[in-house]
């Protein structure tokens, strides 16, 4: 297993499921479960940023030594400020970023992702859609998360050095937004 953090975040509101979605059932766990420890069969570790309801996550994943949680104070400003927070606890050469309501990524994308590295920011995509986890390394994450202007860290990204990578894995693009979403991703599996 390489030396690689794999941010993940989980600060965020929910407001499209219109329930906190990082706890729903997910195949004996939970949605967040399921995310970290696809992550943790290839990465070292998992930097959980944590926003909305980060008692709770604390409270789960405190004792885990390869989970370090990171509390972002900023949440309600969006996905960029997870971001930037996460990034001052990386460690590691290269990190891994995604999201943890994407439960469906497994070591497998993770090991292909990790095999095309180079010095710029690798964007998965599947037809054309910008998926995760994004592999970069660590001074393009810095790069990225001091760009001025900058609303995401996909707009960040593509301002800087980034490579394209085209998946044939439609999992990389499944993040679980509303209801439906969660309907579809539970069928898939049954």
């Amino acid at each position: 297993m390489p030396a690689v953090d794999c941010i993940i975040t989980a600060a965020g509101l929910s407001s499209r499921m219109g329930k906190w979605k990082m706890m729903l059932p997910w195949h004996g766990g939970t949605i967040l479960d399921a995310s970290i420890k696809n992550a943790l069969q290839f990465c070292n570790r998992v930097i959980l940023v944590s926003g909305h309801r980060a008692t709770e996550i604390h409270n789960r994943y405190a004792n885990q030594p390869n989970i370090i949680i990171t509390y972002n104070p900023d949440y309600a400003q969006g996905l960029f400020t997870s971001i930037k927070v996460g990034a001052a606890a990386v460690r590691s050469e290269y990190c891994f970023i995604t999201h943890g309501d994407m439960p469906e990524l497994n070591r497998d994308i993770f090991r292909k992702i990790w095999a095309l590295r180079n010095d710029s920011a690798l964007i998965p995509c599947y037809q054309g859609q910008p998926g995760h986890p994004i592999l970069l390394s660590k001074k393009c994450l810095l790069q990225a998360i001091s760009q001025p202007n900058v609303n995401s860290m996909r707009q960040a990204l593509l301002r800087g050095k980034h490579n394209i990578a085209e998946m044939n894995d439609p999992r990389i693009t499944l993040d679980i937004d509303t209801p439906e979403d969660f309907i579809n991703a539970q069928n898939r599996h049954k």
